[in-house]
């Protein structure tokens, strides 16, 4: 049987069809399936890749500008915690970007490929880059080694020369003011924006009596070390770290006792400095608050009588130094050493003034038990009265501690006012209470703790290292208080990096204005001397808003009529806008610095002001 010609012709057909789908498999759809399947691979990878860049970018940049070393170790650290090892397979590159505060990553990953390789691409490498720029945390108040004030240490507790050491840049001379805790149950309006629970009357940021912006936490102070601090032996120091009333004025005490009286207005002669054991050279000036020379040593601890609640309370100051965290959370941060590094100092009340064991002539017999005998400073006459624990503290420098830096960054000093002293307590060589694990265990507050006094203080790293290593500086938000007469002084407000630029600086200060006389005084922020716009050096600062008392554009970025009728209990708030070409000289720790100007015109100043400083945005932000 003879098979028809066009059943031939539709198998041959077939047969064809079937060669052309075998072909067509064979050398198309089988490598295109083959090369979506290594595409797909090769697409997560390259999401994985940048996830990797992008966190190591965002962790290592924390450490710029100060420190690109430590910022490439974490960078690297990082990219090998998300899968990218800085070897085999992988490689990670970390450079300084445009601007010194930024951080460039790139990170390299090889892979197998499955399919290509038949077709001779046996593997495929895949790079992306993330760029991070940061800008905080900005430290506050000094860019030196000392902060505040820094008077002579007394021959017996010393140092008595300045330990303050200047970077480039920097200026740190005469700040004319000191560092400031308030006890808890004083009234907002004493400049206690966050240290006071309580308002008194009509200040700002009150629900009532209730001070809603009070922290429990108190005051950090960041304690800043380069790479060239590392393995420096620092010994924190506190200046009068203790709250012993005297007067904001400095007008009441310290105790002279002669063998019959006691003092509340001393009157030192110097041929009785010998009678003085912590101060043998220069009692009648570091004591003495009739002598003009001694306002140079007296903080001005106040009572606060009229602005507190309740009878006088004597203030509890205590400090804690914490170890550096990468999360820049202070509060979170471990204690350093805390039984050497965690002290508090039990403050001493002025309530009795007088005179103790002493006739009059007129039949009268004086005979106090309290007040000013528990104040006496000197070993002369009555030996059983002599303070030494209060001698240690009162207008001398005092150790905190001393510790070695194993890393750059920054180390926490916590100071609180609200911590309560253990139930059993012995003073040690300081005068102090050390190792109280609730001064940095204690996350709340203690509403059992009443001090109602002000404490005034200074700080200081007695260190080795060069100028720039070791720096201290409060950090977000800095009380001060000034007490010095027709004060016109500028002092280191907040440091700006690069990072800032084309963003707000957001000034604030509280219940500024304490002063006497008639005249308005003003304030000033002043950009840094090193700054420039491009090329040209900044001068001046344009644009400044203000918000509060005084509202509106600003002249030279200067709020004028600053008055304690107008500024009491009162939130000034000041918007520096920073130019889209602001650079400053950020490689030295004395670089960058914005000013204060205020100038109290033949006033006698006695301001307690609270600041803070920020710029708006996150602190750490990826560019690209």
């Amino acid at each position: 049987m003879r098979i028809p010609r066009i059943s031939r012709r539709k198998r041959d057909e077939v047969g064809a069809t079937a060669v052309i789908v075998a072909m067509f498999f064979a050398f198309i759809a089988l490598p295109l399936g083959a090369a979506a399947v290594d595409i797909a691979r090769l697409y997560v990878e390259l999401e994985r890749v940048q996830a990797g860049a992008d966190a190591a970018a965002t962790a290592g940049v924390t450490y710029m500008p100060d420190d690109f070393n430590a910022a490439r170790a974490r960078a690297i650290e990082v990219a090998e915690d998300n899968g990218f090892p800085n070897s085999g397979t992988s490689a990670v590159q970390v450079s300084v970007g445009d601007k010194p505060t930024q951080l460039r990553v790139t990170v390299s990953s090889t892979v197998r490929n499955s399919f290509a390789k038949a077709f001779g691409v046996p593997t495929s490498t895949m790079s992306r880059s993330a760029l991070a720029d940061f800008n905080g945390p900005a430290p506050m108040g000094s860019p030196c080694n000392s902060f505040a004030n820094e008077p002579a240490g007394s021959a017996q507790q010393g140092p008595q020369t300045s330990q303050t050491k200047v970077p480039t840049y920097a200026n740190c001379s005469s700040p004319q003011f000191w560092g400031a805790i308030t006890g808890p149950e004083t009234w907002k309006d004493q400049g206690s924006e966050f240290d006071a629970r309580k308002c008194g009357g009509t200040e700002d940021g009150c629900n009532g009596s209730t001070n809603k912006e009070f922290d429990p936490r108190g005051f950090v102070y960041l304690v800043r070390v380069a790479p060239s601090g590392v393995g420096q032996s620092v010994n924190l120091q506190v200046y009068d770290p203790a709250y012993v009333e005297t007067a904001a004025d400095c007008s009441a005490g310290p105790v002279a006792m002669t063998d019959q009286h006691y003092y509340a207005n001393s009157n030192i002669a110097s041929g009785d400095n010998n009678k003085y054991p912590l101060a043998t050279s220069d009692a009648n000036v570091r004591y003495d608050n009739d002598n003009v020379a001694s306002n140079m040593f007296c903080t001005g601890d106040s009572d606060n009588a009229g602005r507190r609640f309740g009878s006088e309370v004597p203030t509890i100051t205590s400090f804690t130094l914490r170890s550096p965290v990468d999360n820049l959370d202070p509060y979170s941060a471990p204690a350093l050493n805390p039984s050497q590094c965690t002290k508090q100092w039990p403050g001493y009340s002025n309530t009795v003034a007088g005179q103790y064991n002493h006739n009059d002539g007129q039949g009268n017999h004086y005979d106090w038990t309290g007040g000013m005998r528990e104040r006496n400073l000197r070993n002369s006459g009555d030996n059983n009265d002599y303070k030494p624990e209060l001698a240690r503290v009162f207008h001398q420098w005092v150790n905190l501690c001393t510790f070695t830096p194993t890393q750059a960054g920054d180390y926490y000093l916590q100071v609180r006012s609200n911590v309560a002293l253990p139930a059993s307590y012995t003073l040690d060589a300081t005068g102090a209470v050390a190792g109280n694990a609730a001064v940095y265990n204690q996350a709340g507050d203690n509403t059992a703790v009443l001090g109602n006094g002000t404490n005034q203080f200074a700080i200081r790293a007695v260190t080795g290292a060069a100028a720039g290593a070791i720096s201290v500086s409060p950090w977000e938000k800095m009380r001060i208080f000034a007490n010095a007469d027709s004060a016109s002084t500028q002092f280191n407000l907040v440091r700006v990096v690069p990072a800032a630029a084309n963003k707000t600086l957001v000034i604030t200060y509280y219940d500024v204005g304490e002063a006497t006389g008639t005249t308005a005084g003003s304030v000033q922020v002043l950009p840094p001397g090193d700054a420039k716009l491009g090329t040209t050096a900044m001068t001046t600062i344009a644009g400044c808003q203000a918000t509060g008392p005084t509202t509106g554009a600003l002249s030279n970025c200067k709020v004028n009529n600053v008055t304690s009728a107008t500024n009491n209990g009162k939130l000034q708030v000041v918007r520096v806008p920073i130019p889209n070409t602001y650079t400053c000289q950020v490689t030295s720790a004395g670089g960058c610095w914005f000013r204060v100007g205020v100038n109290f015109p033949g006033a006698t100043v006695t301001d307690a002001t609270t600041w803070t400083a920020r710029i708006v945005g996150e602190p750490v932000r990826l560019i690209e």
